[in-house]
């Protein structure tokens, strides 16, 4: 049974998104707690639209976190994007520049609040914020809203422990779809980031915002798959929908080459954390002939994906425990049938 406090926070995120809701609210909700996959609303200034299940909790989430912080540096901050995402001449692209834009102000508040300089900047060709002089942005057609609203909106990547010692070190990011993540770590302190994402297109975004951010000597993007042979995926998959692409359930007419996590440690100096969120393939990292090389980083933050990969995140868990790590779950995501881990090397493994 949730906790009251946890209770209380869902019945927060779900009442505010009629901020941005003119019509269709209630029927949409109660579609979204009875799992319906597609919903019919009516945004302020942008018109009707057709949200799946996962675009409903975005927007609800993403509007949530941007009242509760974002509104404290900018009042009139999630009006005035509804407006200006009106302008975008198809419905379906102004709601993915707004849930863009209001997860990107929510944590750009939020870090405000806590004494550092931040800015913003919202136009119809880029979003993005600058924190202490360093800048995040994303060009329009190369973002995804939902993992915008998860990496920064909901936080899924703050995690204290990794966080207090990521300044100066090194970070693999497997599945770094269009870099949100990449720069989410480059804005904490990451020194480097390789960032390896196997959609061609999708890996061209995260390219293009790792471009328009400065970034290009802390981030490097691998059009490639973790794998030890190459893959085949599609040339042009729909970017919307490529947080949930597999390699081991998909294919497609474009080859792109495998990179081993040993190959990858051999991209960087100094390994502190490796954040793997690619729809299956952690297992063959986790279990494969490469595991004992995980003992090289301090931190692993993961998703497990049991419908992708069929191996239970029990068995996971317990070959991480066998290298030495501390596992916890936590409690981020809205992907189906996933878990998320942050595992920490326990001080006896650092030690032997």
């Amino acid at each position: 049974m949730p906790s009251l406090t946890k209770a209380k926070d869902e019945v927060l995120i779900a009442l505010s998104v009629r901020k941005l809701i003119e019509r269709g609210w209630l029927t949409a909700l109660l579609g979204y707690l009875a799992k319906r996959e597609e919903l019919s609303v009516r945004l302020r200034y942008i018109g009707d639209i057709k949200l799946g299940r996962f675009e409903f909790g975005s927007l609800a989430i993403s509007t949530y976190y941007a009242i509760k912080y974002a509104t404290k540096c900018w009042p009139k901050l999630p009006d005035e994007l509804a407006r200006t995402a009106s302008r975008f001449p198809k419905t379906q692209e102004a709601f993915s520049w707004l849930v863009t834009a209001l997860s990107l102000a929510s944590y750009a508040c939020r870090l405000q609040t806590l004494g550092n300089e931040v800015s913003i900047d919202m136009s119809l060709e880029r979003v993005g914020l600058e924190v202490n002089g360093v800048p995040a942005v994303f060009n329009t057609h190369c973002v995804n809203a939902d993992d915008i609203a998860e990496t920064f909106a909901e936080g899924m990547y703050e995690v204290p422990e990794v966080l207090f010692g990521l300044r100066g070190r090194d970070v693999i990011d497997v599945g770094a779809n269009t870099g949100d993540t990449a720069l989410y770590f480059v804005l904490n302190g990451a020194r480097k980031v390789i960032a390896v994402e196997p959609l061609p297109n999708v890996a061209r975004c995260a390219e293009e915002n790792v471009r328009l951010s400065g970034a290009t000597d802390k981030v490097k993007v691998i059009n490639a798959a973790l794998s030890n042979e190459p893959v085949s995926v599609p040339c042009d998959y729909d970017v919307l929908l490529s947080r949930y692409f597999s390699t081991l359930k998909d294919s497609g007419t474009c080859r792109v080459p495998g990179v081993t996590l040993s190959e990858l440690l051999d991209m960087i100096d100094d390994p502190y954390l490796l954040k793997m969120d690619c729809e299956g393939c952690e297992a063959q990292v986790i279990l494969g002939p490469e595991r004992e090389r995980l003992k090289a980083f301090e931190h692993i933050i993961f998703e497990t994906h049991p419908g992708a990969s069929g191996v239970s995140n029990y068995k996971l868990l317990a070959s991480l425990k066998e290298l030495g790590f501390e596992c916890r779950h936590l409690g981020h995501g809205s992907k189906r049938d996933v878990g998320m881990y942050h595992c920490v090397k326990n001080i006896v493994s650092k030690v032997t």
